[in-house]
């Protein structure tokens, strides 16, 4: 079960849009090409090329555990960007809040 609150180092990998990875090769790539741990209690958070689908994973000292938020078609996330050329950055939980709770409408269709 994922249990996340504010209390937990929130990251984004900016690049990483590739969902068809699931939690070994998402690890890797935190270990091998970020340089980071995620068995340090982390939660890393990528997103898709659509920006319909959002993942979090984490490790909580037993297993390591996989969120995903998917929205349905016409609705999706918010873009992340941050000013640097950084691969992951952190972010606050207030913004891990806003960025999981508030769809961004893409197409408002009226009859």
């Amino acid at each position: 079960m994922l249990s996340v609150t504010g209390l937990n180092q929130f990251y984004y990998l900016r690049d990483f849009t590739d969902m068809r990875c699931k939690h070994s090769r998402v690890l890797s790539i935190i270990r091998e090409q970020l340089h980071r741990e995620p068995n340090d209690g982390d939660i890393f958070i990528v997103m898709s090329r659509d920006r319909r689908i959002v993942r979090l994973f984490t490790y909580d000292n037993r297993s390591y555990s996989l969120f995903e938020k998917k929205f349905v078609s016409g609705y999706q996330f918010m873009k992340v960007e941050r000013e640097g050329g950084e691969l992951v950055y952190r972010i606050d939980w207030k913004d891990v809040v806003l960025l999981l709770e508030n769809p961004i409408v893409k197409t408002l269709k009226i009859k």
